[in-house]
């Protein structure tokens, strides 16, 4: 039976507010608590962004539907190339300044 559109409201603004205690499905739930408490800061933020890519990579192999997997997995790859549409490989880039010019 689905929860009445009053308790889902109260808990969509909890939610939103950092109050995770009427939440049912959300990540914070669902995390262990052995790795939350293992957290560390980052330090290194492009180390940091392979782990993620790793991580995504692996998370999106099990799940090829994902659409959202699928898209963060592109922003973490785009970021760690230096943004969307920036390549690092020179000879492609004098390519495509030649094509443009």
């Amino acid at each position: 039976m689905a929860d009445p559109p009053s308790l889902r409201m109260r808990r969509s603004r909890a939610h939103k507010a950092g109050d995770h205690s009427l939440c049912v499905r959300c990540a914070v739930v669902r995390a262990d608590p052995v790795v939350v408490a293992r957290a560390v800061p980052v330090t290194d933020p492009v180390a940091g962004l392979r782990l993620l890519a790793g991580q995504l990579v692996s998370a999106y192999g099990q799940d090829t539907g994902n659409a959202l997997l699928a898209r963060e997995l592109r922003m973490t790859l785009q970021a760690l190339m230096g943004g969307p549409g920036r390549n690092h490989d020179g000879d492609l880039e004098e390519l495509f300044g030649a094509l443009q010019a």
